[in-house]
């Protein structure tokens, strides 16, 4: 499980980076995509909540001028709420 906890991460955390430089133009396909690969590797949302906090705090915000956090995270909020859709499709 570890390994398939390392690798989510690194997904997530590639797709996370990309949304947040590109902006819209990168759209939030890439979102669904690594939920699902999370999904298949048997993660839950709580799995990806950690590492999307991981990523967002040690890797995106340090070093971001404050006026621009909000938006930072606000974008990385949606791009958390697309990623989880699959895993919480599996619950309805």
């Amino acid at each position: 499980m570890k390994r398939k906890l390392f690798t989510s991460s690194r997904r997530y955390q590639n797709a996370l980076r990309t949304q947040i430089t590109q902006g819209k133009k990168a759209g939030l396909a890439s979102a669904r995509g690594v939920g699902k690969q999370a999904l298949a590797a048997g993660l839950q949302t709580l799995d990806l909540a950690k590492l999307h906090e991981q990523t967002l705090v040690a890797e995106l915000l340090p070093g971001v001028p404050a006026g621009t956090r909000a938006a930072l995270i606000k974008q990385a909020g949606s791009f958390f709420a697309e990623a989880i859709l699959p895993l919480e499709e599996t619950h309805a």
